[in-house]
């Protein structure tokens, strides 16, 4: 079956140029808006969404044997590393947020299940870190190389002084007040971490969804991954007929 992240990518290229054109340009000029402080996070061919982690052999006797007893899901984003789905194909085509996938990546990372190059210095793991709690601001601004090791030691100091005297103040907080990140930069962080708890389904048009139970939610998406087939494979046959009705080749 064709991936769910093809199928929404496909959902885009299928409207015409003069709708792209549009679509484009507004989605830039909101995404420049919310991170404009923050362009290596712009780096649209190194987003964590693009990652495809590998399985390790671990991993594969752990979807094998499930010594560990874990839930469900993770053993559905090991079968998804198995058939080599990336960070995005694996959060949509099981209805999750990105702030879920995190945390389940990040902890099938901590089992070995998983592995990344580099992983202690690699980017899309500190995002998702950050995204699923695993690490605060001041340690995920350290490792995205916003902000170096001396300046975090330095805030972590202050912060203390402060505690010691009862004044009680977020470590984002001393960073805008120590000059090291501006409160749009604290801002955007606070954008992404909120939009990566919602979810994307994928419908005729574009719409977040939420069911109570899961199942329901897995079932919706696979209804409407059918529809979208069934619209992709309708809209082919209208191209064959239109074409023969013209008299055109190829």
């Amino acid at each position: 079956m064709q991936k769910m992240s093809d199928l929404f990518i496909q959902n885009i290229q299928n409207m015409p140029i003069w709708a792209k054109q549009v679509i484009a340009k507004e989605i830039t000029n909101d995404i420049v808006k919310k991170l404009s402080d923050f362009a290596e996070l712009m780096q649209m061919d190194d987003l964590f969404q693009y990652l495809k982690p590998k399985i390790t052999f671990k991993g594969k006797q752990e979807l094998q044997d499930k010594t560990l007893n874990l839930s469900e899901a993770y053993y559905l984003f090991l079968k998804d590393l198995v058939d080599e789905n990336t960070i995005f194909e694996t959060t949509i085509k099981n209805n999750w947020t990105l702030a879920d996938t995190s945390k389940m990546f990040i902890r099938l990372g901590e089992e070995e299940f998983v592995s990344v190059p580099d992983w202690q210095k690699n980017k899309n793991v500190a995002m998702a870190m950050f995204l699923s709690g695993k690490i605060k601001t001041g340690e995920f601004l350290k490792k995205i190389g916003k902000i170096d090791a001396n300046q975090l030691e330095q805030a972590i100091r202050y912060q203390k002084q402060l505690n010691e005297e009862g004044r009680h103040i977020k470590m984002a907080s001393i960073l805008i007040k120590m000059g090291f990140i501006t409160d749009k930069g604290l801002d955007s962080l606070l954008i992404l971490k909120d939009e990566a708890k919602k979810r994307l389904s994928l419908g005729i048009g574009f719409t977040s969804i939420k069911c109570d139970n899961p199942q329901d939610s897995q079932n919706q998406v696979l209804r409407m991954q059918k529809e979208l087939q069934r619209l992709e494979n309708e809209n082919l046959i209208m191209k064959k007929r239109l074409k023969k009705l013209l008299n055109i080749n190829g």
